[in-house]
């Protein structure tokens, strides 16, 4: 294995931090949040957001949180809970859990290496990603995996989303309901909510990838819904609230991504 990142979390699990930057020059192949969508104002989105809509906790239970092990994988747990959050707002409400280890096979070259976000995304669009029940946390080759991962997985894809440039677009995906894939940067802040259930943000480039949906204000401050790959054992089932302080550093390093919509078979549009 390479040398990523990796700590030792607050219940003595080892976590490898897998997300890693994109080389430099990197130019996203999707098209823009900014260049595609109307911007809201501040006042726009903390209307939405005072109206305390639900967020990623309220919508789905700790029935879907992952837990990526020991493995650097969390690109593609990042990705198989922003695809899951997606099929339930396009209204696909059958709560199929989708493996985050199938989609790391497909982007981590045969090694534990780690991965960048486009990598998740792009490997969404042209896989999809299998179910977690056939392809499990410890699969993360596709020698391990069963025959029929691929087939699966072809029924759940992706196929539309966009690369986030500022802070407004993500504040502004994140009040529209997007989930939205980051990279955040996970040291002993990150680990520790306080009584509000906020983390406050750890210095660095960004290690690991999550997804968010929904935001509330909280204690006047806007706090995004951020769910983890580290079992429910993890701030409150899996879940935490962060601040634009823990996305600020990391946004320069990394490509965030807001996902539109999924193409599953059999299901219209």
């Amino acid at each position: 294995m390479s040398e990523i990142e990796q700590i030792i979390d607050e219940c003595g699990e080892v976590r490898r931090l897998g997300s890693l930057m994109p080389p430099a020059g990197f130019v996203s192949a999707f098209n823009t949040f900014e260049s595609e969508k109307p911007l809201w104002d501040d006042n726009d989105i903390r209307k939405v957001l005072s109206k305390n809509l639900p967020t990623c906790r309220d919508i789905f239970g700790p029935e879907w949180v992952h837990d990526q092990k020991s493995h650097g994988s969390c690109n593609g747990y990042a990705g198989a809970g922003a695809l899951q959050a997606a099929r339930w707002m396009r209204g696909i409400r059958d709560k199929l859990k989708l493996s985050g280890a199938y989609l790391y096979s497909k982007i981590n070259g045969g090694a534990d290496n780690g991965s960048a976000l486009e990598d998740g995304l792009r490997a969404v669009q042209q896989y999809g990603i299998a179910p977690a029940d056939l392809v499990t946390w410890d699969m993360i080759y596709p020698r391990e995996q069963p025959k029929t991962a691929n087939e699966e997985a072809a029924k759940h894809k992706g196929f539309k989303c966009y690369a986030v440039q500022t802070k407004q677009g993500f504040r502004t995906a994140v009040a529209a309901g997007f989930p939205v894939i980051v990279a955040v940067h996970a040291g002993a802040n990150f680990q520790r909510p306080n009584s509000a259930g906020i983390v406050k943000a750890d210095n660095g480039r960004g290690n690991h990838a999550v997804f968010v949906l929904g935001a509330k204000i909280i204690n006047g401050t806007e706090c995004y819904d951020l769910q983890n790959s580290w079992n429910t054992r993890f701030g409150t089932d899996g879940r935490v609230y962060a601040t634009w302080d823990s996305f600020e550093q990391t946004f320069g390093n990394h490509t965030v991504y807001a996902v539109a919509s999924t193409d599953d078979a059999g299901v219209d549009r």
